[in-house]
């Protein structure tokens, strides 16, 4: 896990375009991993000036030294902006879904579950709770 992996959101910073990197178009895109593992590109936009896409993927992120982070994941638009605001976000990174389909992102907008195996790979690591006679005379003082 990477620091700016979400518990929350099955996202992945998978870095800008390399080949633009010290560019000017190179903070313009920013490339994410969806929870199938599959990395698509997505246009960075200051969180204030976002367009609004018809069938677009945003992602409400902030900045750190280790990448972007996802904060949160919706529909592009006045949604992507006010939770921009409300979770004082750097920017708004958008994929327009178009004819590609992106399934991984699609679920995303949907709320459709998972395939087993990306919910098991992004599943929240829970404790693990043993009914034990022994345990149970265990406790804290």
């Amino acid at each position: 896990m990477n620091a700016t992996d979400s518990l929350l959101i099955p996202l992945t910073d998978a870095g800008c375009l390399s080949g633009l990197k010290h560019g000017a178009l190179g903070a313009r895109y920013r490339f994410w991993r969806d929870g199938d593992g599959v990395r698509h590109v997505f246009s960075v936009y200051p969180a204030a000036a976002a367009p609004d896409y018809p069938d677009a993927l945003a992602i409400v992120a902030r900045r750190t030294p280790a990448g972007s982070m996802a904060m949160w994941v919706g529909p592009s638009g006045e949604d992507a902006r006010h939770m921009a605001q409300r979770l004082d976000a750097d920017e708004i990174h958008i994929h327009v879904l178009g004819e590609e389909g992106a399934p991984g992102l699609r679920r995303l907008l949907t709320g459709a579950p998972a395939p087993s195996r990306a919910l098991e790979a992004w599943s929240p690591r829970l404790p693990v709770v043993v009914d034990s006679p022994a345990l149970a005379s265990r406790h804290a003082a």
